[in-house]
């Protein structure tokens, strides 16, 4: 059982507190401030800066080096789906 759950569009720790918000492309923070913006395989943060990419099941930093996959991230967020969204929840707001 993971530390975080997914239900619908919201991103909640264990204790059940709100993380993140996605709507569209865009994954805002629980006071409603945009954090990642997401275009393709990429993910930006907020001031358009690459700071991961998503190759098939593989996470990379703006360096390309692995961080991680999508089935570990699938591990830690109950509930979750799709790749590039959840990777970029990892990202922003798990890793």
């Amino acid at each position: 059982m993971g530390n975080f759950k997914m239900r619908g569009d919201n991103l909640y720790d264990k204790r059940s507190h709100k993380i993140a918000v996605i709507k569209g492309n865009n994954i805002y923070d629980d006071k409603s401030h945009k954090v990642v913006v997401i275009k393709g395989d990429n993910i930006y943060d907020n001031r358009s800066h690459k700071i991961a990419v998503v190759k098939g099941n593989y996470i990379y930093d703006s360096h390309s080096k692995k961080i991680g996959s999508i089935s570990d991230v699938k591990k830690m967020i109950d509930g979750a789906m799709g790749g590039v969204t959840i990777a970029a929840l990892w990202v922003a707001f798990i890793r």
